[in-house]
């Protein structure tokens, strides 16, 4: 660890510092063949590197007789790579349904030698751009766009609506069980009208699993500031985590039981209305089926979002009375914590994970499976000081 404190202008603290760490011989359960009798074995299987970058910043605005103000800034980064493994690269995942492989450890690149990143999610993918389609057989890349076979839709996936149609036709002329034969289909696999696409490898070849996200922030901030005036006392803390990545398992599966609002249509125009099975996939995994976003409840680039969100964790209000009746120094205070989130995540808080599996921690778990969210909590106080 390198680090330094700077003192600027005689007022402001400017701290930064350099981390870096090298666990070798990690332990990890590692499958074995079958014929052992056993589904795993403990191994010392790599080598985990930690670089951390960590900045703050203190400083006092007013210094007087009767008040004071001060802010504060943190900021950290913090990468985890795979420097070594020395077993072939293998999934592990959380202990809940469906996510017992979301994760994949595997060693630095064969040709490159760059390390992979801990933490890495993976899953399905919905096409998301025209660039994302195959021009293997066919260039369906230049079939794709504004007025042409295939198109983005409002969820901002691309889906086949023909030649000569537009997204909002498909309750209006009919369209939503129309066929795209296999012949005539990206990936050599029937294609129904208006609904999502999965990425594959090959023609005719299963769904490719793909990277989808990580669990692990690109970085976190936190603002303080500290303001006294006379016998008040006014503290606030804002927390600001940015670029990790989360299940969101209860989003997922309202999507089979037809309970999330997504399925709700009630506020849609005809143009715009979608049908449930663009929601729910009844077939296999791999073949298109009807649909759809469940998509038989496994990891998507759809169901995995951003989490990333802003938090006003503490705001305390605090008045020193003074002395009652000649006993100590008394003080009044009112903290609410967890007040305000800030974020684009669909479902409860962000600030989520699960423990227990092969990670056991809820910072690596990112899966949220129904679980109870943060609580906003008000608190009023008496202190007293002798």
């Amino acid at each position: 660890e390198l680090g330094a404190d700077l003192e600027i202008a005689s007022r402001m603290l400017l701290g930064v510092a350099y981390a870096e760490s090298e666990t070798r011989d990690q332990i990890m359960p590692v499958k074995v063949p079958a014929a052992t009798g056993f589904g795993t074995q403990w191994q010392n299987v790599g080598t985990l590197q930690n670089k951390t970058w960590e900045l703050s910043l203190n400083f006092p605005i007013v210094r007087s007789r009767d008040l004071s103000w001060s802010v504060k800034a943190i900021y950290d980064r913090t990468r985890t790579y795979v420097t070594e493994l020395l077993v072939p690269p293998f999934n592990w995942g959380a202990p809940v349904q469906a996510a017992g492989e979301m994760f994949r450890l595997e060693g630095p690149d064969s040709i490159t030698g760059e390390p992979s990143r801990f933490g890495t999610m993976y899953g399905r993918a919905f096409l998301t751009s025209c660039d994302q389609l195959p021009n293997w057989t066919v260039d369906f890349r230049a079939l794709c766009g504004p007025g042409k076979a295939f198109q983005v839709n409002s969820d901002g996936l691309v889906v086949w609506v023909g030649e000569g149609n537009s997204l909002s036709d498909g309750i209006i002329k009919n369209l939503w069980q129309t066929q795209l034969a296999a012949s005539q289909a990206p990936y050599g696999s029937v294609l129904y009208w208006g609904m999502p696409i999965v990425m594959r490898d090959t023609v005719g070849g299963p769904a490719s699993i793909v990277e989808v996200g990580n669990a692990l922030p690109d970085f976190r901030m936190a603002f303080s500031t500290d303001l006294q005036w006379k016998r008040f006392t006014l503290y606030g803390l804002m927390d600001l985590v940015m670029g990790h990545q989360v299940w969101d398992q209860g989003f997922h599966w309202a999507h089979l039981d037809f309970l999330s609002k997504d399925v709700d249509q009630h506020t849609q125009s005809v143009e715009d209305a979608k049908p449930i099975g663009y929601y729910y996939r009844a077939g296999p995994p791999f073949s298109s089926g009807v649909g759809g976003l469940y998509d038989v409840l496994q990891p998507t680039n759809f169901m995995v979002e951003d989490a990333s969100y802003a938090k006003l964790r503490e705001l305390m209000l605090s008045y020193e009375i003074g002395s009652l009746g000649g006993v100590g120094t008394w003080t009044v205070s009112v903290v609410g914590r967890n007040l305000l989130t800030i974020t684009k995540y669909r479902g409860f808080d962000p600030e989520t994970g699960i423990t227990g599996g092969d990670a056991n921690s809820a910072a690596i778990n990112a899966v949220d499976a129904f679980t109870f969210p943060n609580l906003r909590t008000v608190t009023f106080g008496a202190s007293l000081t002798f």
